[in-house]
């Protein structure tokens, strides 16, 4: 038989032998694998392989099992929880992870306290919080909290990324030792106080920002349900909605605040549901250290009639208003887009009445 006849034999022969031997090891992998999972990082838990009374008993349970500096916890599948979930050891960072699109509901069913807690540290730890999860309270009404981020030892670079928090007394509410906070892409609802960022806190509010976040459906009356109460805070809406939802700046003499609102949008598209009542979307209390500044902004009024007489009621401070439009329906004028009492101060550029419909000067005293 001629070389090249042999070589090429040998050569099928020994390619058959490899490839049988290549199929029965990924045959023996599979087999081995439906017994024994491929190990995990030794930073990452799955909070359904961890017994509770519940899912937030199980979460708790995980974090409880991470190592000393933290890690991430997956979880899986939604359910109803009582028992609170805590992330407070100092030093401790979390990242909560679900599956995206609603899959993973977290339903509280407690009628007070803390649904989640993040309290472990600063120390310059970025990038640890929550993401593509659901978390449902027992109602607005309720004497609830749906997240608390910072406390005694604080949550500096806490992120949240695609979130929904809804149907809480308190969807979300910032502590102490807490700056460099960012809310990217999710939504904010039918809270009693869809965010509250109070005054008097300890080393807290330098760079909260919201970026791409609904905050809507307020219960009526619809006021203070994004507050930012001050004392120092620098807080930034970036691209967000502020849908049946009012921007509350200040706390009245006590504190200011310095806020950052741009490429946002304003509406009331619940103006026609019971018990729904105008309201001014944006107020700022008689406090000179608060600074408003509105940048590439619309204003949207929806009801046909018996709309609010003003979308900025500005008690004192500073207002900046800059590339901003409006509007509102013909039978139902504004008296001013924005009215100012107790001397404040406001610098506008770029204003654009859409519906040429309001009654007196666009900034009015």
């Amino acid at each position: 038989m001629p070389l090249p006849v042999v070589i090429s034999a040998v050569f099928k022969h020994l390619t058959r032998d490899w490839n049988f031997a290549l199929a029965c090891c990924l045959l023996t992998q599979q087999a081995l694998g439906a017994t024994h999972p491929s190990p995990r990082s030794p930073s990452i838990r799955v909070a359904a392989d961890f017994p509770g009374t519940d899912v937030g008993g199980q979460i708790n349970a995980a974090y409880a099992d991470l190592p000393d500096n933290g890690g991430q916890i997956s979880v899986t599948e939604g359910g109803s929880f009582a028992t609170p979930i805590v992330f407070g050891k100092n030093n401790k960072p979390v990242l909560v992870v679900g599956v995206p699109g609603d899959v993973v509901n977290l339903i509280y069913t407690g009628t007070s306290g803390t649904a989640i807690t993040f309290d472990y540290g600063t120390g310059h730890r970025m990038g640890h919080g929550l993401r593509d999860l659901t978390l449902t309270g027992p109602g607005d009404a309720t004497q609830t909290i749906g997240v608390q981020f910072g406390g005694v030892n604080g949550a500096e670079g806490i992120t949240f990324r695609d979130f929904k928090i809804q149907s809480f007394g308190k969807n979300l509410q910032m502590g102490s030792h807490t700056w460099l906070a960012y809310f990217d892409h999710g939504m904010i609802r039918d809270g009693g106080i869809n965010v509250l960022l109070p005054a008097g806190l300890a080393q807290a509010g330098e760079q909260i920002v919201f970026n791409h976040v609904t905050f809507a459906d307020a219960p009526a009356p619809h006021r203070n349900s994004v507050w930012v109460q001050g004392g120092g805070q620098e807080v930034v809406f970036s691209d967000c909605s502020f849908d049946q939802a009012q921007l509350r700046i200040g706390q009245g003499g006590q504190a200011a605040a310095q806020v950052v609102v741009h490429g946002c949008h304003f509406e009331n598209p619940n103006y026609d549901l019971p018990g729904s009542v105008t309201y001014d979307y944006v107020t700022v209390d008689n406090n000179a250290g608060n600074l408003l500044r509105v940048t590439d902004s619309y204003f949207l009024q929806d009801a046909p009639a018996h709309g609010p007489s003003q979308f900025l009621m500005v008690f004192g401070g500073r207002v900046v208003i800059c590339g901003v439009g409006m509007f509102t329906p013909a039978g139902s004028p504004l008296r001013h887009f924005a009215t100012l009492v107790n001397n404040a101060a406001i610098d506008t550029w770029g204003f654009s009445d859409l519906s040429q419909n309001i009654a007196g000067a666009p900034f009015g005293y």
